[in-house]
């Protein structure tokens, strides 16, 4: 890496590692800090949707994710004999943000094709065997004690802010002040995965097991790969559990006439599942990520997902503010847009918790009952399985048009469209910065607005003047369905605001507006960066 450092990732999991790559890919240079000499070599994490796979792109690493990963089906709750109480099938494979809406892989698969890319990176470095020892702030700026793990040695280093992405046992955190709220659900669970020759005859999909006795979880990770998981009894062990005979046990009514013995055990670990919410996510120049920020039980698969939608959501806004593109409350709107639909989700997987493990009490037979019938009401399977967080609130990143206005601060949708003669996703055509979507025809006040800002402005239609074909109709049934006639796009595909459509025109003043406010502030920043 050429230069110092301007932003300090501390913690080289799959969070810190993805920051670095979405800062180095919008220009600013990047330490990684990660205490361990190597990638943690056991799988935990196992599941990403659509959202996710999405900012992978984002990272450029969908193609090769994709040759490591399996689509799922979605989910299945079985009782104690294996019967099925409910499943919840996805209706399509492909989301609306253009990729398989569940896909199973493996950590350590994920994490080494990640650091490959942040070592193809001139803006971004990992130093392995480091640690933070202490983080002090003065005057916007950031000073980090670093100490080598194997010789001692320490050395500070300033920087424009730190991203926490250490883990649950976070050093940013203890530093920062910041406790973890417990939001009610601690449970010990047995994690085992296995590989095996002869494949299990099993649906793709997710199999919860509602046993009160021993509520469980099982899963095809990828060809030839499976995981169980098990709740522990108070007086177990792992060791206890899987060397005792047990574990064999409860495997073999999920093997059919496939060997327990054929079996090669990968790892066994105890788990303890938390749902927790640190109470403060920033200090200053300091942010929390990942599992420093929160922790979710892993019943909905979505705690690896929730910290790359922190990364996604905060680094574009660090690259603005260290550029001088924009001015420090833009960093504020990471904590107010992240917390809520990261607690909300948390909350999510405690409830869906509680109805797949809460097993055959008094009230079971009516659980069963009601998942039934709700499995066979439209619409319901999309709701239990959706992970799409609510739509950011209005501050300085989100400006909402009118009470009615369901399309700013949510997330732009991703078809396949056809851009110069090819078909490609809607990112393609729209790069990774700002820009200007509109349907149709655009207004000239627009058009100078947008310029102005710098801001790239893409007509999207049906015929083949448009600068996007939209060939399938999607994206113009969207527009058309939301009333919306124009969307200015962040780095993070979040609508930051809109362009209504009333009678039949695109009210594009109103973005024009907006746009010439925001552009000259833009510029403003970047003018006083330079000097």
């Amino acid at each position: 890496m050429s230069g110092a450092p301007q932003v300090l990732v501390v913690g080289g999991g799959p969070v810190g590692i993805a920051s670095a790559l979405l800062l180095a890919r919008r220009g600013v240079r990047t330490l990684v800090v990660e205490r361990h000499a190597d990638i943690y070599p056991l799988p935990r994490a196992v599941h990403l949707d659509d959202e996710v796979y999405r900012i992978l792109a984002d990272l450029g690493v969908a193609d090769r994710f994709a040759e490591i990963t399996m689509p799922t089906l979605g989910l299945r709750l079985v009782d104690a004999n294996l019967r099925t109480m409910a499943e919840f099938r996805r209706s399509k494979q492909v989301g609306t943000y253009g990729y398989p809406q569940a896909n199973m892989f493996d950590q350590p698969h994920l994490e080494r094709l990640l650091r490959d890319a942040l070592a193809a990176q001139d803006l971004a470095e990992l130093a392995s065997s480091t640690e933070l020892v202490d983080l002090t702030q003065s005057g916007g700026r950031v000073t980090a004690l670093l100490r080598d793990v194997a010789t001692g040695e320490e050395r500070t280093m300033d920087v424009e802010a730190v991203l926490g992405c250490d883990g649950a046992n976070s050093r940013v955190r203890e530093i920062i002040g910041s406790s973890y709220q417990d939001l009610g659900f601690e449970e010990r669970w047995l994690v085992v995965d296995v590989l095996s020759d002869r494949a299990l005859d099993t649906w793709q999909g997710v199999h919860q097991l509602c046993d009160p006795r021993r509520a469980g979880t099982y899963m095809q990770v990828g060809p030839g790969r499976y995981r169980w998981e098990f709740r522990l009894h108070d007086d177990e062990t792992v060791d206890s559990v899987v060397d005792s005979g047990v574990f064999e046990q409860l495997l073999r009514p999920w093997l059919g006439d496939v060997p327990y013995d054929s079996l090669q055990v990968v790892r066994r670990a105890e788990y303890t599942f938390r749902a927790r919410i640190a109470d403060r996510w920033s200090d200053g120049r300091v942010f929390l990520l990942g599992d420093a920020a929160h922790l979710t039980p892993p019943f909905i698969g979505q705690g690896l997902c929730a910290g790359l939608r922190d990364a996604a959501n905060l680094t574009w806004k660090v690259a603005d503010v260290v550029q001088g593109r924009a001015d420090e409350p833009l960093l504020e709107t990471y904590a107010s847009e992240r917390f809520e639909p990261a607690k909300a989700l948390v909350l999510k997987a405690r409830m869906v918790g509680w109805v797949m493990t809460g097993g055959q009490d008094a009230a079971a037979h009516v659980r069963r009952v009601a998942l039934a019938i709700a499995c066979r009401i439209p619409g319901t399977t999309d709701k239990v399985l959706d992970s799409a967080p609510p739509h950011a609130a209005d501050g300085p990143a989100v400006h909402r048009v009118g009470r009615r206005d369901k399309v700013s601060g949510g997330l732009l949708p991703q078809p396949w469209v056809e851009v110069d003669g090819r078909r490609a996703l809607l990112d393609d055509a729209l790069g990774h910065d700002y820009a200007v979507l509109v349907a149709g025809t655009p207004d000239p006040a627009l058009v100078d607005a947008a310029e102005r800002s710098g801001i790239p402005l893409v007509q999207v239609g049906s015929s083949p003047s448009a600068h996007v074909l939209d060939t399938d109709g999607e994206l113009l049934a969207w527009f058309e369905r939301t009333g919306t006639g124009a969307v200015l796009v962040r780095p993070d595909h979040v609508v930051e605001t809109r362009a209504p459509r009333a009678r039949g025109d695109v009210q594009g003043a109103l973005l024009a507006a907006y746009l010439r406010g925001r552009g000259l502030a833009r510029r403003a920043g970047a003018d006083r960066a330079a000097s």
